[in-house]
């Protein structure tokens, strides 16, 4: 696999990610009301916020891994992807450990 495939790879890993979590708590907002709390509820906002709370530090290492193959390749869409999915991240990674070491006291 050459460097190109590598950046595609590890740089679309966490944008697929993001949009999952975003697609279960959608669904658990859209299932919340007619359902009134069922399992499919349930699950779904599991999934949600357990993906917020857990992703944000592999995808950070996903997107860095990505970066660096970009930066090899010298694929400049995927090495500005990776740029701005490593802030995304970083900001994420952040708030997970605000939230793990808050969320303690509360």
């Amino acid at each position: 696999m050459d460097h190109y495939s590598k950046s595609k790879l590890f740089t679309l890993i966490p944008i697929i990610i993001l949009a999952l979590t975003i697609i279960c708590l959608v669904l658990a907002t859209i299932l919340e009301v007619p359902t009134g709390r069922g399992a499919l509820y349930s699950i779904f906002a599991f999934a949600g916020v357990i993906s917020i709370f857990i992703s944000p530090l592999p995808c950070l290492v996903i997107s860095v891994i990505g970066t660096v193959f970009a930066a090899k390749a010298k694929a400049r869409g995927f090495l500005i992807l990776g740029i701005a999915e490593i802030l995304v991240y970083i900001v994420g990674a952040i708030l997970a450990i605000i939230m793990f070491t808050a969320g303690q006291g509360v």
